[in-house]
Parts: structure tokens; C-alpha cells; sequence
């Protein structure tokens, strides 16, 4: 199962949206970084905050919030 986790600077989409589409088409979302997941939906993949230090060091993938939107069309 892909599993997501969903930063605080998204502006395209609302937070709590995006995570009920990724429930409705079988994912998972995780509220905290750790190995397993797979995807860190994001605006800013530049940011330096701890979680994308700890998700960068894991080898999470990063994605922008319109490959998100075009992921779970």
C-alpha cells in the first residue's frame, strides 16, 4: 500500500482533502516520517525543517503538490 505523508505548506489542495483522497483510493497516510513511506507531498522541496531532513536521510520520495493531484486522478 503507498503510503503518504503530507507537509503543512500545501496550497493547492487543503491538507485534510488530500488526505481523504488518498484514503478513498486505497493508500495510507502517516503522520510521522519514518521508513516505510513512500511519498512526502510538499510545495517547498527545498524546505529544512527536521522531517525533511529525517525523510531526505530515509530516501523518501518527494513530490510536488500537482504530481499529487495527477497521481490520484
Amino acid at each position: 500500500m503507498i503510503k503518504f505523508y503530507f507537509s503543512n505548506d500545501l496550497k493547492k489542495i487543503d491538507r485534510d482533502e488530500a488526505k481523504k483522497r488518498v484514503l478513498k483510493n486505497g493508500g495510507l497516510i502517516r503522520e510521522e516520517i519514518s521508513n516505510d513511506l513512500w511519498y512526502f507531498v510538499t510545495s517547498n522541496p527545498n524546505a529544512s525543517s527536521e522531517k525533511f531532513k529525517k525523510a531526505r536521510k530515509l530516501g523518501v520520495t518527494f513530490i510536488d503538490e500537482l504530481d499529487f493531484l495527477k497521481m490520484i486522478e
